[in-house]
């Protein structure tokens, strides 16, 4: 069983206080208590944790084969790198090296493919190394297809996705790591070879980039392959800057960010350092950065 080091930081901000713990290890755990998703005033999707929360030690497995062994079936997995939860604790999970996402109902481990197949491509009906899996209100799966450079649609129901934005959509796109949504359905994209993080608008391609402003680096206002991010509910953006072994805060309307967890391009395990974080997770009391 792998051991995990957290610690716990806070930030201030001109109307919050904000604690955000940094996890380091990859361990797979249970919660023995119930989790809710709300929505903040600003309509950004928030995880509400009890701060009384605890975890088991022991995993369970709820997707892929308990011995770790990878395959093309129905109730296995071949590198799956990226889950969403929806409000029906329904999990959909991005199966990059089978180019497709499953979708898993509680209590059953067989898996229905609800995007791409087992073929890589750039059709309409598949992908190529999806990284980054969502679901907006309405129920269609929205997928970062990271080798085809383009976000895909695909409707409830429908297994033909559509291209909302890509290489070549007028806002250039490289490997899409991570995205998520908000309760407008605005996309927040990591676009890991631009080392940048970019919003599109709902379903018109057009997009914005929220960080950074001066290429790749490791300065306040650079990024080095970013991975995962997240917005909270005052509009602050906060990055997995995974080349730097930092996260990154950008408030609303900044054009640098500030070094909340780790210390720039020092990779380690000790209380101060990350190594190559990958996702952020948000929750109502803080932020949670694990690779």
């Amino acid at each position: 069983m792998t051991t995990e080091t957290t610690t716990t930081i806070t930030t201030t901000t001109a109307t919050t206080a904000t604690t955000m713990t940094v996890t380091t290890a990859t361990t797979m755990t249970s919660t023995t208590t119930m989790t809710t998703v709300t929505f903040t005033p600003s309509g950004i999707w928030a995880l509400t944790i009890p701060t009384c929360a605890t975890w088991n030690q022991t995993g369970i497995t709820v997707a892929g084969n308990e011995n770790g062994t990878y395959g093309s079936d129905l109730t296995s997995l071949y590198g799956p790198v990226s889950i969403f939860v929806d409000n029906n604790y329904t999990l959909y999970v991005a199966d990059r090296d089978n180019n497709r996402i499953m979708k898993y109902y509680t209590n059953t481990r067989t898996g229905i493919v609800v995007a791409g197949n087992l073929t890589a491509g750039s059709s309409s009906t598949q992908l190529n190394s999806p990284k980054g899996v969502a679901v907006d209100q309405y129920g269609s799966v929205i997928v970062a297809d990271s080798s085809n450079y383009r976000i895909q649609q695909f409707v409830s129901g429908s297994m033909i996705g559509t291209t909302l934005a890509s290489n070549s959509s007028g806002n250039p796109l490289g490997q899409v790591r991570d995205l998520h949504i908000d309760v407008n359905n605005n996309i927040y994209v990591t676009d890991s070879d631009n080392s940048q993080v970019v919003k599109f608008f709902p379903y018109n391609g057009i997009g914005v980039v929220l960080a950074p402003t001066n290429g790749i680096g490791s300065g306040a206002n650079q990024l080095s392959t970013p991975y995962g991010n997240f917005m909270d509910g005052n509009g602050t953006l906060y990055i997995a800057d995974s080349g730097n072994s930092r996260v990154q805060m950008w408030s609303a309307g900044a054009t640098t960010g500030i070094t909340v967890a780790g210390i720039t391009g020092s990779a380690g395990s000790n209380s101060s350092q990350l190594r190559n974080p990958y996702s952020i997770i948000v929750d109502n009391n803080g932020y949670v950065t694990k690779k």
